[in-house]
C-alpha cells in the first residue's frame, strides 16, 4: 500500500517526508516487524524494535520523536479507526462469511487453514486479515452488511450429532469437546469448511460452557474427578435462554445452581454443577480455606 493512500485512509499526520514510498504488511507486533512493514506501535516501548526489524512505517497516537527519518512516521487519533479504514478499503470486493458469535468461535478453534480469518473486535483480528490475499473473513458483526456488499450468511446443513455428557458429543465415531446445546453451530462450521473445500479439525475447544472440576475447597481437579463442576464463560446474550434449558433439562437430577455476580452467596450451598454468568471465580490453588470453604 503507497504511504500516500495509507495516510489518507488512516486519517493520520505525515509528520516527516520519508524515503520509502509504500508497505507491504501490518502488525501491532514488533517482533512480527520485517523489511516493509508497517507498525502500528501501540505501545511505545516497542518502537525501537519495530524499526531495527526494518519497519517502513511507524503508526502512532502520541506526539513521539522520529528516530528514523527515511520511514514514514504517522500520528492518529484512533487505532481501531484507522485500522478498521484500512481494512474496509481492502475487503471492499472480498466475499465476507456472516454467522453468529459461536460458529464463529468454533470456526477459528477447527480451522486448519491460516487465510481463514475470524474478525470480531480486536485489532489483530483486522490487522491479521490485511496480510492476505486470499482469505476467507469470518464475522458474526451485524454492522458489516451495512458495509459491504459482497456478504453471505453461513448456512446450516443436515448432521448427525449424538449426545454423550453434558460437555461432550459424538461426531462419525469421533468425540468432540462440544456440548450438544450447540449441534446447530457445528453443523454451520462444517458446511463452511466443506463448501469452501477448507481443512479442519475434529480435536478442538471452545471456551463457552466450559466445564471445570471442582474439589470442596474451590481448587480445580482433574476433568471427571469430582461430582462439583462450574460451568463457565456463559454471558447475558441471545444464547443464554437455551443453554440454561438444556442445562436444567440434563442435570434434572443433581442440584443444580444459576450464578451471576449478584449471586454469588449461591456457590456457598451444595451444588453439582454451577453455571456462572458475565463473571469469573478464582480457584484456590494452596490447601488454605478460600471465599467458599466452610
Amino acid at each position: 500500500m503507497k504511504i500516500e493512500t495509507l495516510v489518507n485512509l488512516t486519517g493520520g499526520e505525515l509528520i516527516n517526508r520519508p524515503f520509502i514510498s509504500e508497505v507491504v504488511f501490518f502488525t501491532d507486533n514488533s517482533e512480527e516487524v520485517s523489511r516493509g512493514s508497517c507498525f502500528f506501535a501501540t505501545d511505545t516501548y516497542s518502537i525501537n524494535e519495530a524499526v531495527k526489524n526494518g519497519a517502513y512505517a511507524i503508526i502512532t497516537d502520541k506526539e513521539l520523536p522520529v528516530l528514523d527519518k527515511e520511514i514514514a512516521w504517522i500520528r492518529v487519533d484512533d487505532f481501531k479507526k484507522a485500522v478498521f479504514n484500512i481494512f474496509k478499503y481492502e475487503n471492499l470486493k472480498n466475499k465476507i462469511y456472516l454467522t453468529d458469535k459461536i460458529t464463529s468461535c468454533l470456526i477459528k478453534s477447527m480451522s486448519n487453514e491460516k487465510n481463514v480469518v475470524v474478525v470480531e473486535d480486536e485489532l489483530k483480528d483486522l490487522l491479521k486479515a490485511l496480510n492476505f490475499n486470499n482469505k476467507f473473513i469470518v464475522t458474526s458483526k451485524d454492522d458489516f452488511k451495512n458495509m459491504f456488499a459482497n456478504i453471505e450468511e453461513i448456512k446450516s446443513k443436515d448432521i448427525s450429532l449424538n449426545l454423550k455428557t453434558l460437555f461432550k458429543s459424538e461426531f462419525q465415531g469421533a468425540k468432540l469437546n462440544l456440548p450438544f446445546i450447540y449441534k446447530e453451530n457445528f453443523a454451520k462450521a462444517l458446511n463452511f469448511f466443506e463448501s469452501n473445500n477448507l481443512r479442519y479439525t475434529l480435536e478442538f475447544e471452545i471456551d463457552r460452557f466450559k466445564p471445570v472440576f471442582i474439589d470442596s475447597k474451590f481448587r480445580e481437579v482433574e476433568y471427571g474427578k469430582s461430582e462439583k463442576v462450574l460451568i463457565t464463560n456463559l454471558k447475558n446474550d441471545e444464547f443464554l435462554f437455551d443453554e440454561i434449558n438444556y442445562i436444567i433439562k440434563y442435570t434434572k437430577h443433581a442440584n443444580t445452581v444459576i450464578v451471576d455476580k449478584n449471586h454469588q452467596q449461591y456457590l456457598k450451598e451444595k451444588f453439582n454443577f454451577a453455571a456462572l454468568i458475565d463473571f469469573e471465580i478464582k480457584l484456590n490453588i494452596k490447601d488454605e480455606k478460600g471465599l467458599f470453604d466452610d
